[in-house]
């Protein structure tokens, strides 16, 4: 990726390598990046903030992997001194968390603390930044585009060169879909890898913390960071590997449902792509309806669980979020046994038949590109839902699995809005997925760099 595909508001340097050339050289301290891109944060014009906390008071130390860089989150952590809000009045009735979230102290660690809180669908239960208590968020990429939920204030404010990585949870797409919505790197981790204590609930099976960046390296040091020094070695081992010997790519361009179908524009960049890369034929995900309706039932049952409180004492809960728990609590619990009795055996099964004899599965993102915002926004007069379910329709199955998958741009359509693909490995090779994307980055800069410009500036970017 080219040094000057994106520029923070503050003029600092477009990756978190260029950045710590500076401190190293000294033209500028830590104090004074975290300072600046704070105040970028504070002058937030996308509406993607939610908290701005204090910075420490106590001189950081240089040599930090992540000293100087701005990392912001999804409202979605708890904070030493601060409950999330969920972009709503607080947690969930009755949860409580006993210590704050592991992986934003590891970030701290390491020399980036929590610059801000971003904003989030209701609990986290949202396809879109769809959130009535809030103003509708900007999509920096287009302010008519729909910004994806419900980590969408991560991936607005890496979009919008705020912050150099973002934090968020993906439970059905998540991190993915505001990525894909933002033109940006999306990453959501193997089920289990980053531990989710900290972080408020929605479904316990299917929640994932996930990490939002503008390219892969900048994704690869971020993990790092938010690892044991035991799953950092091991992620720099996929990673080298997939560097040196190279990778195997097969692809799946058809869904079973037709809400995943692609649209015309779409369907010619990933065909584009699979010609460069060379892949051999397409191949079919088996039983891809069931396993997103295993997805579905794990979804809206353990939704219901978290919720109970509140619906047993009637508290008012946001429109979408009520929908979802009082659904889930329609469920048989035979059927709820059986979906979770049934992950491992669809695991296996998908890794020995969609994945056998290759590293990473290619698939569609959002097969219909990036819609309007008021197409997929509940309460608009324009509301599809056709182009809501479109959205998700190509990954809640992968949080069923528990696998690791990423999103990245591999070119615009003809208004200037990202066209992203979906790679998927086997568990723990999230090295391999951020090699990879590194390798498009490097061999299609323009599908990242013309995200940078203005809309009117912006052409059509084909893979060549």
């Amino acid at each position: 990726m080219t040094q000057t595909a994106f520029r923070t508001p503050a003029g600092l340097p477009s990756s978190i390598g260029a950045l710590r050339a500076l401190l190293r050289d000294g033209e500028l301290t830590v104090s004074e990046a975290l300072a600046v891109q704070q105040q970028a944060l504070r002058e937030d014009r996308w509406h993607c903030v939610a908290h701005i906390p204090d910075l420490p008071k106590v001189r950081q130390d240089a040599s930090l992997p992540l000293a100087g860089v701005g990392v912001a989150h999804k409202d979605i952590f708890v904070l030493p001194d601060r409950l999330p809000g969920c972009g709503a009045d607080g947690p969930p009735s009755g949860w409580s968390a006993r210590r704050h979230a592991t992986v934003v102290q590891r970030l701290t660690n390491a020399g980036a603390p929590p610059l801000a809180m971003l904003g989030m669908a209701p609990f986290a239960s949202g396809a879109t930044a769809e959130n009535s208590a809030y103003p509708p968020m900007r999509n920096p990429i287009d302010p008519v585009a729909a910004v994806g939920g419900s980590s969408s204030g991560s991936g607005v404010a890496v979009a919008a060169g705020l912050c150099y990585a973002s934090l968020g949870t993906d439970t059905a797409g998540s991190v993915r879909m505001p990525a894909a919505t933002c033109g940006i790197v999306g990453l959501k981790t193997t089920h289990g890898l980053i531990p989710t204590q900290g972080v408020a609930p929605l479904a316990s099976s299917l929640d994932t913390v996930g990490l939002l960046a503008r390219s892969g390296p900048d994704l690869m040091v971020t993990l790092s960071c938010a690892l044991t020094a035991v799953q950092a070695r091991k992620l720099h081992a996929t990673y080298d590997a997939a560097q040196r010997d190279g990778l195997r790519i097969a692809v799946s361009w058809t869904h079973a449902n037709p809400t995943g179908d692609l649209a015309p524009g779409v369907a010619q960049a990933l065909d584009s792509l699979a010609c460069a890369l060379n892949v051999p034929a397409e191949r079919s995900i088996k039983d891809l309806r069931e396993l997103q309706r295993l997805a579905e039932i794990s979804l809206y049952a353990e939704a219901a669980s978290v919720h109970a409180p509140a619906l047993r004492a009637n508290t008012q809960l946001p429109g979408l979020v009520r929908n979802l728990a009082l659904t889930g609590s329609t469920i048989p619990v035979i059927w709820y046994l059986n979906a979770r009795r049934e992950q491992p055996s669809r695991c296996r099964e998908f890794l020995g038949t969609a994945l056998a004899d290759a590293d990473i599965l290619l698939t569609p993102a959002l097969p219909r590109g990036v819609p309007d915002s008021g197409l997929v926004t509940t309460t608009s007069a324009d509301f599809q839902p056709r182009e809501l379910v479109a959205m998700f329709s190509w990954m809640s199955f992968v949080n069923y699995l528990g696998l690791p998958a990423i999103v990245l741009p591999i070119a615009c359509d003809i208004g200037g809005r990202p066209i992203s693909v979906q790679a998927i490995a086997r568990p723990g090779k999230e090295g391999l997925l951020i090699a990879w994307a590194q390798q498009v980055e490097q061999r299609w800069p323009d599908a990242f760099s013309s995200l940078s410009t203005s809309n009117k500036e912006r052409n059509q970017t084909c893979l060549k």
